[in-house]
């Protein structure tokens, strides 16, 4: 399994207590990955998934900002 699709996995089951989506990740593997798998890489895939949000975020709102005029004048 790929780390991408690990982290398809885990935003589709974010609603999902952190167990449930450990044994969901843990079912789609295969034996070998199943025994290396822990708790810290499962939290390390959250943390990609989470940055790589806060990413396409940044880009979003980066083209935001290029078209928003300067307001002078009296401050409210």
């Amino acid at each position: 399994m790929t780390k991408e699709e690990a982290i398809e996995i885990i935003r589709e089951n974010q609603h999902k207590p952190l167990n449930e989506i450990k044994r969901i990740l843990k079912r789609k593997m295969s034996m070998k990955e199943r025994t290396k798998f822990t708790s810290e890489h499962l939290f390390q895939l959250i943390a990609e998934m989470n940055q790589k949000q806060e990413d396409e975020e940044k880009v979003f709102h980066k083209g935001k900002t290029k078209n928003a005029r300067k307001i002078e004048g009296e401050e409210r």
